[in-house]
């Protein structure tokens, strides 16, 4: 157990190393692209295929959507731990924690390569108003009214633009340490059901 802990909080710390500087990374935190399954869990054996085994596949589908509650995929791996014969159960456990471990990075990867793309729109965006914005300066004193309530207005447009792709952005960037998170919890389920 104080190996699983000192797992999830080096994970919390970023004690997983340096990863490379991406520029289209828009978050505060570090970038961990894939997490594996010995930072959180602490001599956890990953123990084969977990899609190979049915019932496996089936309580790592029915507890990784991000939709469903923590507290009822807690649940879901506790009753099949249950089912399973305490000698049988290091195992199962190791395979459904590998299955945890895989879905929850293809639902990072999803959230982060989202997030990529957002900066990368974001980063257009600034280019995109830089040059309005120089448009609007290079305007001649005696230019039409109209003429410049209309770069006026695509600058306003783009600017508003651009902060609500900020606040995106924000809100975006808690999803890949929510989900490390949930997987941390997942582990800690699945300690305790094998010391059971």
């Amino acid at each position: 157990m104080r190996g699983l802990l000192a797992g999830v909080a080096a994970l919390a710390l970023g004690a997983a190393g340096p990863a490379p500087a991406d520029p289209d990374w828009p978050c505060v935190q570090r970038l961990v692209p894939r997490l594996t399954a010995g930072t959180i869990w602490a001599g956890h054996e990953a123990g084969g295929d977990w899609r190979a085994n049915p019932p496996v596949a089936a309580v790592v589908n029915q507890a990784a959507p991000r939709s469903r509650r923590l507290p009822d995929a807690v649940a879901a791996l506790d009753t099949f731990a249950a089912a399973v014969p305490a000698s049988e159960r290091p195992a199962a456990l190791s395979q459904v924690f590998a299955g945890l471990v895989d879905e929850t990075n293809r639902q990072r990867g999803d959230v982060i390569e989202s997030l990529r793309g957002t900066a990368r729109r974001q980063r257009s965006l600034t280019e995109i108003t830089s040059g309005i914005t120089a448009e609007l300066r290079a305007l001649p004193a005696d230019a039409p009214a109209a003429r410049r309530e209309e770069i006026v207005q695509r600058r306003t447009f783009l600017i508003r633009e651009y902060e609500e792709i900020e606040r995106t952005i924000r809100y975006a960037c808690e999803v890949p340490g929510a989900l490390e998170a949930r997987l941390g919890s997942f582990a800690q389920a699945l300690q305790r059901d094998l010391n059971k």
